[in-house]
């Protein structure tokens, strides 16, 4: 919590404000907050979310683009990436040092985004780890891994974890520098399906709602079977499991009654609508030439 002096209204919402601010060791961010209705500044109190959302508050040039072109140009890059060979090392660390730049110019944690972005390593490296079968056509075994790893299937290794590095790094950029309102509202104004913009959303809000449930969930376990192992704990993790399933379903319901008597007719409103300008066009242009490079280098 914080006190900071306000200066001027959302346009449209009275009391509500967006002014750049800065607490210390923080970056400058900008959020909508409230003050008290009355004449004259006056100091508030808000809270800062402490979640990875936190970020897309900061203000930077990177923040401040169109939605629709990050989405567009991540997309562009991240299809040049996937669709070409193995990357050398070399396009590999030049498309690293891009998206860092990119990053630092967003005023973004560098360190944070790294570690976020490789949680898609173990999984990228199941698959990279027997990719080479597939390549050299070796047997399941020990003798037929180690053949098809000595005929190439390191290239094959590599370009599969690098590739995929690159690409959650770059959407995490991407999920860092939009809010998630004007996110959500890009991918509509792309004509991306409705019912997939709904679920979207829908998960995006309330996969914090139903973690806390877990943990919940969790927290009451232990404090009434603290010396609860083994067997006995799987089931009783089945059991969470199933009970958390059941609240989600009449969670969902609540809400969906709710949204219905409050005028939902099927369509979630956006909060707000960009527009392209040069800036934005010149970020799709550079993701697009970055792209053809990697694919004709």
């Amino acid at each position: 919590m914080s006190q900071q002096p306000h200066s001027h209204d959302d346009p449209g919402v009275p009391g509500v404000h967006r002014e750049a601010h800065r607490h210390a060791g923080q970056s400058t961010h900008r959020h909508p907050h409230h003050h008290r209705a009355d004449s004259g500044p006056a100091p508030h109190e808000h809270a800062h979310p402490t979640s990875f959302e936190s970020l897309t508050y900061i203000v930077s040039p990177v923040h401040a683009l169109d939605a629709r072109a990050k989405i567009v140009g991540a997309t562009v890059l991240i299809l040049g990436v996937v669709l070409t060979p193995p990357l050398r090392l070399a396009e590999a660390l030049l498309l690293a040092a891009l998206l860092a730049a990119v990053a630092a110019s967003a005023r973004l944690p560098l360190r944070r985004l790294v570690t976020r972005s490789a949680a898609v390593l173990p999984f990228a490296g199941t698959i990279a780890l027997l990719a080479p079968l597939g390549t050299d056509g070796g047997s399941w075994n020990i003798g037929g891994l180690t053949s098809a790893w000595a005929g190439g299937g390191l290239v094959v290794t590599w370009g599969i974890l690098s590739k995929a590095w690159i690409s959650a790094f770059c959407m995490l950029l991407v999920a860092a520098s939009t809010r998630r309102s004007d996110l959500l509202g890009a991918l509509r104004r792309l004509k991306v399906p409705e019912v997939f913009v709904m679920l979207l959303s829908f998960i995006t809000r309330y996969v914090g709602v139903l973690g806390e449930q877990l943990r919940s969930l969790r927290t009451a376990m232990v404090s009434r079977a603290p010396a609860l192992r083994g067997r006995a704990l799987l089931r009783s993790l089945g059991s969470i499991a199933g009970n958390l399933f059941v609240r989600s379903y009449e969670r969902g319901e609540r809400i969906h009654a709710a949204m219905v008597s409050r005028g939902y007719t099927g369509t979630l409103p956006m909060a707000s609508r960009g527009r392209i300008g040069p800036a934005d066009i010149l970020l799709m242009a550079m993701a697009a030439l970055s792209a053809f490079a990697v694919a004709l280098y």
